[in-house]
């Protein structure tokens, strides 16, 4: 559903689907009581631009928010002619009014300005205005009481003081306690249009200033408060409490201001950002996680709207995670925040909201520190080569350590990504697509060539895949390689923070203790950090240059010895 920013209580018609002339277009009806702000229109209408049903539907969110966006525009727009006309009434009947009461220092009717010096003058008219009623006389009262409508029946119109006006004021009695000026200052305050003022503008001072907001009641007439009839005539002998059918008069208001609000909650965004996951997300595990997390914020923090979402909210979120379980890792939290961060990035893109709330974060001390991967040192590589590996593993543990490629891209090399025949004869890997593969790696930093170490020794050259490692559903081996090969690794180095990464972590290492720079580092392994780096491997930065840096690694630990 749609809720109408101009009425909480009002949803839009639902959007349909139409096949027109060969294009699918989102149509929305327009609302009986909007039919005067789109004249000889029954219907808005946006073009998906497909002819294709599933992309059409796709869009259909988007689109019909325009519209609805359209509903809302136009009556903002008419709205704030009134507004405008309202704002003046009220603003100068509650100077006229202060400064008739001889009110000094009367602050700036902003919602900048300090809430309690608004309150404080909102308080102080109200008593001025008090003392005159409970001090008029009955027929003081009834000449208030016409006055007061004619007031109101000319703020509604926009138009200042005329005779009739003079001529009501003329007749209230000028003398002690309070003058004519001030009797009619009075009058032209206890209107609802001032006083729908006053709440519009102390509440918005209130969300400025993140304090609480006041409560307003409905607009209560008094029996000094006329009631103008459809036909614009004053009945002033109306019975004292007694009220008449809500369709023989209408109110003289300011209508109150529209203080636009996020049509859009985080459950009604989730749908098409589900969809959008499905759809151009290629692992199955980070689907599965962008899936998980978007609905577990949506669980633990109820359904926000979505430009209210503020850093905060990534904060309380975090904190009753943690309450449920406080051994959770500063990586698993910050994972958790990137999924909704993600869910935000989409409002981003589609313009629902401005700007993501929740990027640069400082998360850095939430939850329990993530434990660091440490490299091998040397005598702790000669220990694991001298073990009785499989050829199979013996293989992969010998091209991790001597490529600093990580476990899933090792895992999944083919011989047809085994080149010996280019660039001057320097045997490589490469992890870019192929006409007829689309590999899987980490990122786009991860497409690269790879240089083989000169001495590392492989099989006979045959097709198809390296090893057999068995793919999860993302088509990634390294989980599989983990279960057959880190038990044994454990056993072999029992440390806590050493394991199958680290072998990317003692490649790096050695590269720098041959003083290999960070760039040439960083391109071997396609480091995040050198995006660029990477990119340059088959451009700027060239294979040769790389098989240089990597030939002056001491890879005779791979070697078993006994």
């Amino acid at each position: 559903m749609f809720r109408n920013a101009n009425n909480n209580s009002y949803t839009y018609p639902v959007a349909r689907l139409n096949h027109i002339k060969g294009k699918w277009y989102v149509i929305v009806s327009v609302p009986a009581h909007l039919r005067h702000l789109f004249p000889n229109q029954r219907d808005l209408r946006r073009s998906t631009g497909t002819d294709d049903e599933s992309s059409a539907k796709r869009k259909q969110h988007a689109l019909a928010q325009e519209i609805y966006d359209l509903f809302d525009q136009r009556q903002r727009e008419e709205q704030s002619k009134h507004v405008s006309v309202a704002d003046a009434f009220a603003t100068d009947a509650i100077i006229g009014l202060a400064t008739v009461f001889h009110q000094r220092n009367i602050p700036d009717l902003k919602p900048t300005t300090d809430y309690h010096l608004l309150s404080s003058l909102k308080q102080s008219c109200d008593i001025y205005a008090d003392q005159v009623i409970n001090a008029a006389s009955d027929d003081e009262l009834s000449d208030l009481e016409l006055l007061n409508g004619i007031i109101e029946a000319q703020q509604k119109s926009g138009l200042t003081f005329t005779s009739s006006t003079t001529l009501v004021a003329s007749t209230i009695s000028d003398g002690a306690p309070y003058t004519l000026e001030q009797k009619v200052s009075a009058a032209r305050y206890r209107t609802e249009a001032v006083y729908n003022y006053w709440a519009d503008l102390l509440i918005l001072a209130a969300r400025e200033q993140y304090l609480p907001e006041p409560h307003f009641d409905p607009f209560v007439r008094g029996p000094y408060d006329s009631v103008v009839l459809a036909d614009g005539k004053i009945l002033d002998d109306l019975p004292l409490g007694q009220a008449l059918p809500a369709q023989t008069f209408h109110p003289l208001s300011r209508p109150a201001r529209i203080v636009p609000t996020e049509a859009l909650t985080y459950s009604s965004v989730m749908p098409e950002y589900l969809e959008r996951v499905e759809r151009d997300t290629p692992l199955e595990d980070t689907k599965r996680k962008k899936k998980r997390w978007a609905k577990q914020f949506l669980d633990v923090m109820g359904d926000l709207e979505i430009a209210a979402i503020k850093p905060k909210h990534a904060h309380d979120y975090l904190d009753k995670v943690l309450a449920e379980n406080p051994k959770r890792s500063n990586k698993t939290l910050k994972d958790y925040i990137w999924g909704v961060q993600d869910l935000l990035k989409y409002c981003v893109q589609r313009d629902y909201i401005q700007s993501n709330r929740f990027r640069d974060l400082d998360l850095k001390t939430v939850g329990k520190p993530s434990e660091e991967t440490y490299p091998f040192e040397m005598s702790e590589l000669r220990a694991i080569f001298d073990h009785d590996w499989n050829p199979q593993d013996r293989l992969l543990l010998s091209i991790l350590a001597t490529t600093g490629m990580r476990p899933s891209e090792a895992g999944n090399l083919t011989w047809e990504r085994f080149n010996d025949t280019e660039h001057e004869g320097i045997r490589y890997f490469t992890t870019l697509d192929t006409a007829d593969e689309k590999v899987r790696v980490k990122n786009a930093g991860s497409k690269r060539l790879v240089p083989i170490h000169p001495d590392l020794q492989l099989p006979e050259r045959s097709t198809g895949r390296l090893f057999d490692y068995e793919k999860n559903e993302d088509g990634l081996s390294a989980t599989e390689i983990g279960h057959q090969i880190l038990p044994t690794l454990h056993s072999i180095v029992p440390h806590p923070n050493k394991n199958i990464r680290s072998f990317r972590k003692t490649f790096k290492r050695m590269c720098r203790d041959k003083s290999v720079g960070e760039e040439v580092n960083d391109a071997i392994t396609g480091h995040r950090q050198s995006a660029g780096a990477s990119r340059a491997n088959y451009g700027g930065m060239g294979v040769p240059v790389m098989f240089e840096a990597i030939s002056q690694l001491d890879i005779s630990f791979v070697m078993r010895r006994g």
